[in-house]
């Protein structure tokens, strides 16, 4: 058990081995730079998108407005900032905007901004009501004046996607209302609201057609103007 041949033959096998050291620690040296340059990129691209996002130019697009207050983005008088919920949003060849960006501004309106301007209130008969029903609301070829100064077309878009074309004829030959109210009351969803496009079916007879019919669209949420 003491012979000294025998601690010679046992102690360089509990001497840790060390071969392949150095390449390992080229390999490591390799990894840490390369996680060091990938830190360094992320940082890079943070910033960057940390300066785009809250650059004055994107603040201004998105900030709140008082009411009253001009609209930075829009080129001429402009309208004032909802102050409920927003129940129509106008995009496309929008000139007079609350929101949106310099190249695309939009104008959203509240119900009230809605019926603070110039309305109408037409009685009649519908495809889709009992009886002789009022509704009011402003008319549509003035809210579209109101927003754009070059207008060549007009698309209706309602909450569940369903968009139908009205051609800018229909709207100057005849007071097509975007109806705010029936019978005095706001309109609830399950009952053609918040807005809803009305032709005067009484007064032109002529308009309960097929086509017509398409175009009266209810729930409507956004107008897109070409």
């Amino acid at each position: 058990m003491n012979d000294p041949s025998a601690k010679r033959l046992v102690s360089p096998l509990s001497r840790p081995v060390n071969r392949g050291h150095g390449s390992r620690s080229s390999i490591w040296r390799k990894v840490a730079l390369a996680a060091s340059v990938a830190a360094s990129l992320a940082a890079t691209l943070a910033t960057s998108l940390s300066a785009s996002l809250f650059s004055p130019a994107a603040l201004a697009a998105e900030a709140p407005l008082a009411t009253g207050e001009r609209h930075v983005l829009a080129a001429n008088d402009c309208l004032p900032a909802p102050s409920g919920p927003v129940v129509l949003t106008v995009e496309g060849a929008v000139s007079c905007g609350n929101a949106g960006s310099l190249q695309a501004p939009r104008a959203r309106f509240d119900l009230a901004m809605l019926e603070a301007m110039p309305s109408r209130v037409v009685a009649t008969h519908t495809p889709w009501t009992q009886g002789r029903v009022s509704f009011s609301g402003p008319l549509l070829r003035e809210l579209v004046a109101r927003v754009s100064e070059d207008a060549r077309g007009l698309k209706v878009r309602a909450l569940n996607d369903f968009v139908a074309e009205i051609p800018l004829s229909d709207i100057e030959d005849f007071d097509v209302l975007l109806a705010t109210r029936r019978d005095g009351e706001r309109m609830p969803v399950r009952d053609l609201g918040p807005l809803f496009v009305l032709y005067p079916f009484d007064a032109h007879p002529e308009l309960l057609n097929e086509q017509v019919r398409f175009r009266s669209v209810w729930q409507v949420t956004g107008l897109t103007l070409e």
